[in-house]
């Protein structure tokens, strides 16, 4: 008969297998903790990768075109057809301007076109009359060139007048101040009744029929993106919802920090994120909308945009 473990021989025995279970614990923890770091590492690298090939900013935002709408003559309006913020439509008469003095200027150059008509009918007969006795002696040469000479000023006097009445014909038609794109009135402060001057602003249009957003990227991702290029846009009133964008120009200029725009230039400037330290310069980035939301997109909204493909070629 085999003699009995002894007790000490079993205690060793458990001791040794606590020992080999512990280092495979510390061996498969290692492996996992190696795991993990390349894991985080291929993650990163794929991660820097995806922003350098499709850089994005938050530094961006909503744009439109906005035009003064100002009178082309001047007058006290008679009629005000437009609210603040109101949708407008190409062609809708946005006010009116009194046009009783221009009506009444017309008049007095088609009056004028009148006399000068009588005026050369005159002297037009009286030609006819002359030229026949030229031949037979009983009129001179000279008075034939007077009266020739007659005629042509009546001519150009009545070219003028013509020209008169179709520049006051074109002022009467200017007191009907007409939207010239469809959009919505901005800065409407006025009310009927006001005195309006000939090229002086009384508010803007706002045009909804192009949407394009302003993006300021690092002048480093710059290279990533040309005319051409697709980007997405989001707004920050609406995150869930995806705009498809082309980056329509790239900005070529801005004014340099500290640099006073003295006299000014139209060079747009962008504030830094810091001071401090060396900051990259950011250019401005314009993105066309292609499917904007007329009920979302307002001007000067918050937006993201991302550059989605490579530089088109």
């Amino acid at each position: 008969m085999h003699e009995a473990a002894k007790p000490s021989d079993n205690k060793r025995s458990v001791m040794a297998s606590a020992a080999n279970d512990t280092a495979a614990r510390k061996f498969i923890r290692k492996i996992v903790t190696l795991i993990i770091v390349a894991g985080a590492v291929l993650i990163t690298l794929y991660v820097w990768g995806i922003v350098e090939r499709h850089p994005r900013t938050d530094d961006a935002a909503a744009r439109a075109n906005v035009v003064g709408i100002a009178p082309r003559v001047s007058g006290q309006t008679i009629k005000l057809n437009v609210q603040d913020n109101q949708a407008v439509k190409e062609g809708d008469v946005l006010f009116e301007i009194d046009p009783e003095d221009y009506r009444l200027v017309l008049e007095k150059a088609k009056a004028e076109l009148a006399t000068v008509d009588r005026q050369l009918a005159q002297a037009q007969d009286t030609l006819h009359r002359m030229e026949p006795l030229l031949p037979h002696g009983f009129e001179t040469a000279e008075n034939i060139d007077k009266a020739r000479t007659a005629v042509t000023t009546l001519e150009a006097q009545r070219e003028g007048a013509i020209a008169t009445i179709n520049l006051e014909e074109l002022h009467l038609s200017y007191c009907k101040v007409i939207a010239p794109f469809s959009g919505r009135v901005i800065n409407l402060n006025v009310s009927a009744g006001a005195h309006v001057t000939e090229g002086v602003p009384v508010f803007s249009l706002l045009d909804t029929t192009k949407w394009y957003v302003i993006a300021n990227f690092r002048e480093a991702e710059i290279r990533h993106m040309a005319p051409g290029t697709e980007a997405i846009v989001y707004l920050s009133s609406a995150p869930n919802q995806r705009f498809r964008g082309r980056v329509q120009g790239i900005g070529w200029a801005v004014k340099p920090e500290g640099e006073l725009d003295l006299p000014p230039s139209g060079v747009p400037y962008i504030k830094r994120e810091l001071n401090w330290v060396r900051v990259a310069q950011r250019f401005p980035v314009r993105i066309e909308v292609e499917n904007p939301d007329q009920n979302l997109f307002r001007m000067g909204a918050s937006a993201v945009a991302i550059i989605k493909g490579p530089p088109a070629r």
